[in-house]
């Protein structure tokens, strides 16, 4: 989909869709001098710059008052219409997009409604052809104005649109709007027909499936974005990954993964799909902060399940294979380091996670991981999560969990 996009994809999908800020902060004590400025040139500089201060432009002020803008940075380090009005200044009059840019960044931390300081944002990236940070903007856009239906921000969300199908082309990239999700797929003739894989009323089974077990429903549109093999070899983070998640907003997927099939049969693809969207919808929950054994758990179970949501026989792992919750959390970790060849491996830590998660939601319907992923947004640690939950310390949940494992392997 972009220029940057055949080296790093991934990071336009990343909680990245976020802009990350650095701006750097100084106290200012009146009695006391700043940063080698006595009282009085700091007066001088207040009084030369405070029509920006106010709101004005800065071609208001005379051009050598404008230098002043810098040194009032330090000073004024949280107003929003010194950092706005001298970053329009920096990007519109100036052209100087790489100093602009930190200054945009810092407006918009300071007020995150004013979405037009995205839009310049993006033209600033567009200019010194950073797509991916371009992107970032217009995709966080279209996130924040999925459901805005201000008609003073029709306009803005058309342009969001049109960029967005613009950068796709640029980076030879199809885009479809659907009523559930974003499809980026390859030009590449050989892949074209993955577009009408990814119909809405395939892709509807997976979003109801996902979002009506884990009672969330995002507020925007996620992206799927579709790779060809070798693009998508170069930027998966493992080398036996089948996708990825980025956040709660995106997806990435191998265009290998989706087998041709009659449009009115099931989406071939339908696990892999509900295995990436489980992630998401799971990050959105839980702000990030779910543990790996669980997410992974969740997916797994999610991406099992059949047409009548009904029960699935699970792999039994032997008794002296069962790892407890913290060596599954550590193997994890440690077969992302891993190839191809330790595939069996990697299937066994999977197929793992998946047990615990149906052992939790069996024991405590959809509601105990919906429970346990919210407290841990809240603020707490998994074990004090998973007690306030299920009444049980990780010991206890982890010697029933065996128990449980013994009983399934003897049915």
């Amino acid at each position: 989909m972009l220029k940057e996009y055949r080296q790093r994809p991934w990071r336009v999908f990343l909680t990245v869709f976020l802009i990350t800020f650095c701006v750097v902060h100084f106290a200012f004590a009146a009695e006391t001098e700043l940063a080698g400025f006595t009282e009085e040139r700091i007066r001088e500089i207040k009084e030369a710059i405070e029509p920006v201060l106010k709101g004005q432009p800065v071609t208001d002020i005379p051009e050598e008052d404008r230098q002043l803008l810098f040194l009032a940075e330090m000073l004024y380090s949280d107003s929003f219409e010194l950092f706005l009005r001298h970053g329009e200044y920096l990007a519109d009059v100036k052209r100087d997009y790489t100093q602009a840019i930190p200054r945009l960044k810092r407006a918009y931390e300071l007020k995150p409604k004013e979405l037009s300081i995205l839009e310049k944002l993006a033209v600033c990236h567009q200019a010194l052809k950073q797509s991916a940070s371009e992107v970032s903007c217009w995709e966080t856009l279209r996130e924040l104005l999925e459901n805005d239906e201000d008609p003073e921000k029709r306009d803005l969300r058309q342009r969001v649109m049109v960029n967005l199908e613009r950068m796709a082309k640029e980076n030879a990239m199809m885009m479809r709007a659907g009523r559930r999700f974003i499809i980026y797929t390859p030009v590449d003739s050989a892949y074209t027909y993955v577009t009408h894989e990814l119909i809405d009323d395939r892709l509807e089974e997976i979003y109801q499936q996902v979002t009506g077990d884990l009672a969330c429903v995002p507020a925007y549109r996620t992206s799927i974005l579709v790779l060809d093999p070798i693009k998508f070899e170069e930027v998966s983070p493992t080398s036996w990954a089948g996708g990825f998640a980025s956040g709660g907003k995106s997806m990435t997927l191998p265009a290998d993964s989706f087998p041709r099939s009659e449009p009115e049969t099931r989406l071939p693809a339908r696990k892999l799909l509900t295995h990436e969207f489980t992630h998401n919808i799971i990050f959105i929950m839980g702000g990030g902060k779910c543990p790996t054994w669980l997410n992974e758990g969740l997916a797994v179970f999610s991406e099992k399940k059949d047409d009548g949501f009904t029960e699935f026989k699970p792999y039994v792992p032997a008794p002296g294979e069962i790892m407890d919750i913290e060596e599954l959390e550590k193997e994890f970790q440690e077969i992302r380091k891993l190839g191809k060849e330790s595939l069996e491996r990697v299937h066994k830590a999977y197929q793992m996670a998946g047990l615990y998660a149906r052992f939790l939601v069996q024991n405590g319907t959809m509601a105990a991981p919906r429970q346990i992923i919210n407290c841990l947004k809240n603020g707490m640690k998994m074990e004090e999560a998973l007690q306030n939950v299920t009444d049980l310390s990780i010991r206890q949940f982890e010697n029933d969990f065996k128990a449980w494992t013994v009983e399934l392997a003897s049915n």
